[in-house]
This record gives structure tokens, sequence and C-alpha cells, in this order.
């Protein structure tokens, strides 16, 4: 591909959707959009403050994974030009690690003439993410199921409801996934697993089926939300709220970014609730109105590039 340039565009994801703990996943239209081309010498530039904290040496995450596909390839990855950019916020639950293995597996696939099938980089995601709802989503697009097992990751995509509106709440203020996962207790009760494979079965059908009324009866968690709130400001609120007033809330992967499955016309309304939330809990947050993202990746090859100026 001498004097082409890759673009990949890689949609970022929520997961968990509540009860579906490391299950349940859906693409999101807020994208990763990373650009490659061969050059005579390594470079990462990163475009955007917001991104400022992202390494630009040989452990960036999207430069690992492609490195990955090399070595499984049994060769040396050439020197090159990476360029990135990204609607997703980091360390907010939103997919940003999930999408940088997908899209650095992409590149890395587009430039070994596409050795690997979409499912074969699945395998290979699951690997290094250590689970498939995020990169299953980003993957595929639209609404996923992840399952199987250390040695297979299975991902299926089901019908969703076009219509329903997700109401991403974005706090300003950052939290890790490893710290998130740390409030996690090792042992669950055995009723509370019980009711939550119901739940997440119940929601996958429900999506499936388009009766987004019927969502908020499912949503209760009791894995890993119950336990995040200590972390997650406001979250233990708005939950209250979405039973009270039934709507559909949980937490965006592990958080801090709480969303909420709307209908049109529940939208002013519950946004009012959340600021409401946001002022009481002293958290600044953004709001962004998106619907479910359907299709997956984009990949682009871009003809004799204009040079990138640092």
């Amino acid at each position: 591909m001498d004097g082409e340039m890759l673009e990949i565009k890689v949609p970022g994801s929520t997961a968990n959707l509540g009860p579906g703990f490391d299950t349940l996943g859906l693409a999101i239209p807020l994208y990763l959009t990373i650009r490659v081309k061969l050059a005579d010498t390594f470079q990462i530039i990163v475009k955007g403050e917001h991104l400022s904290s992202l390494p630009t040496d040989r452990s960036n995450l999207i430069y690992r994974s492609m490195e990955q596909l090399y070595e499984l390839a049994g060769k040396s990855i050439p020197p090159l030009s990476l360029e990135i950019e990204s609607e997703i916020p980091l360390s907010r639950g939103l997919g940003s690690s999930g999408s940088a293995i997908i899209a650095g597996l992409l590149a890395a696939n587009e430039l070994l003439g596409q050795i690997k099938t979409k499912d074969e980089l699945l395998q290979i995601a699951a690997k290094i993410e250590g689970h498939s709802d995020n990169i299953g989503a980003s993957l595929y697009g639209g609404f996923i199921i992840a399952g199987g097992n250390p040695e297979l990751a299975i991902v299926e995509k089901l019908p969703y409801p076009e219509e329903m509106k997700l109401l991403l709440l974005i706090p300003k203020y950052t939290l890790s996934t490893n710290v998130a996962r740390k409030q996690i207790p090792e042992r669950i009760p055995l009723k509370d697993a019980s009711q939550n494979i119901g739940n997440t079965a119940l929601l996958a059908h429900y999506f499936a089926t388009g009766q987004i009324e019927k969502i908020p009866l499912v949503m209760k968690d009791k894995l890993h939300q119950p336990y995040r709130q200590n972390v997650v400001k406001g979250l233990e609120r708005i939950l209250y709220y979405a039973e009270q007033k039934h709507f559909a809330a949980a937490l965006s992967g592990a958080g801090p970014t709480i969303i909420l499955f709307l209908r049109d016309f529940e939208v002013p309304y519950i946004a009012e609730i959340a600021n409401e939330v946001a002022e009481i809990e002293g958290v600044e947050l953004d709001l962004k109105l998106v619907t479910i993202q359907k299709e997956g990746p984009l990949i682009h090859r871009i003809e004799n590039p204009t040079p990138t100026c640092n």
C-alpha cells in the first residue's frame, strides 16, 4: 500500500446494560478514527487535547494490538505513521479501549492483506481485552450478546428497537476499569446471580422484540452496580429515580457514564431529572442523546494523502 493511507473508524460501545454483566453490548455513534500509512520512521500523532494522556510510543494500545497480529502472522511490524482522533471520552465506560483494540487489529489485518476474517479477529481481541461485550459491539455494530469460554469467544447480533434513544450522562471525572472492578466482591449470593440471569435473558428478549416499555422491568442488577455506587457519583440516585418513574437506566460499562434507555416523549422530562441529580451530587455532566449505531467499523483507503503536520 505504498503511497496509500488507511483510515479506520470504529464505533464506541456501552456494555452490561444493567444485569447483563460482561454479556450485553451496544455500539454507539461516537467514533475512534485512526489513519495509518507506511513511513520511513515510526511515529504516533495524537490529535485533540482530551487524548493528551495517550502514549505516543510503542506501548500505545492501538499499536500493541497491531503488533499482536503481526506476531501471530510471524512477521515484524514495519515502520509506520499512526494518527489518532477520537470522539470517545477516555476512562468513562464508553468502550475506548475496546475500540482501540479493534482499530489496531483491523489496521494490521489490512496491511497484512486481510489474512484474518472478522470472526477470527474477535478471538484475538477477546484475549487482549479479557471479555467480549465492548469489542463485540464495536466490531459488529448494533446490539450483541457475548458468551463462550476463555478459549472461544462467541458473539451474536440481535435485532433492537431502532427508535429507542440513548441518553448518555457523561461526567467530567474519569474512572479506571481496574478501580471499578475492584469494587465487586469475589463471591455473589446465588439468589442475586439467579435474578441477574433471568433479567438478562428477558432484557435481550425485549430488545429483540422491540418491547421498549418492558425494559425498565428487568434492569435490576445485583452483580456490579450496587458495589460500584461507591465510586460513581449519582448512580444510586439515578437508579432510584428510574425505579420510581419507570424508566431504564444503567451504568455504562465500568462507568462513570450512566446510560438511560428512552422513548422520544420521555427524553425532555428524564433529562431534567438527570440535571437535577447532577446538581444535587455536585457532578458536572455532558448529556449526549444518541441512537444505537447499526454498523461496525468503516475502512477507507486514501491514495496520496496530504502530509500530516505536527
